[in-house]
């Protein structure tokens, strides 16, 4: 064989090589983020002057998470926010029609966890159900609390600890599936948490 011909062949190795490598790092990525179950939620910060959520979305204070959840009260669609210290919470009644006429699915037990890691990770969205109780069980009865400072949650059923931080691995417990975890963008004004 030429030169030419070994080089071309080694290009097109090299190239093959790229692309494949590009290919499976693109489809790891899709894998972080749960398709199983549906999950949509929009809310802006700016319309709703919300101190505990804000402080969730805040890099520059990361290890602070909120849970989210909604439902009416007294006939009135309304956000409940919790902080991961157990003891702040906040309810806001969503009034505006265009925020009305949006549905939203948070998750697979109408609430989620939001915030920044504290290891550098970015934003982070997790389901606040337990996965492997609804993949070992099917229930979706157990939701997620706080544990370890608000760092952590823990499921009440098979009592496995998530690490927040960490991408919602387990740290203690049975071995099994990592937390639920959902696309999310914060542009300082809109929150979106979606699959």
């Amino acid at each position: 064989m030429s030169k030419g011909k070994n080089l071309l062949l080694c290009l097109g190795t090299l190239m093959l090589s790229l692309l494949l490598t590009l290919s499976l790092s693109g489809c790891e990525a899709d894998n972080e983020y749960n398709m199983n179950y549906q999950c949509y939620f929009t809310f802006d910060t700016q319309l709703h002057n919300t101190t505990l959520l804000r402080n969730a979305l805040n890099p520059m204070a990361p290890g602070i998470y909120a849970l989210v959840s909604s439902a009416p009260v007294n006939g009135v669609r309304t956000v409940h926010i919790e902080l991961n210290d157990g003891k702040n919470t906040e309810d806001i009644a969503i009034t505006t029609a265009r925020e009305n006429y949006t549905t939203w699915v948070l998750g697979t037990n109408n609430a989620i966890i939001v915030g920044y890691s504290s290891l550098g990770n970015g934003l982070y969205a997790f389901d606040r159900q337990c996965p492997n109780c609804i993949s070992d069980y099917n229930l979706y009865k157990y939701p997620l609390s706080w544990n370890n400072n608000g760092q952590w949650v823990q499921c009440g059923k098979c009592h496995r600890k998530y690490d927040l931080n960490n991408n919602g691995f387990i740290v203690e417990g049975d071995k099994g599936s990592k937390l639920v975890r959902y696309r999310a963008n914060y542009d300082g004004t809109m929150l979106s948490v979606f699959n």
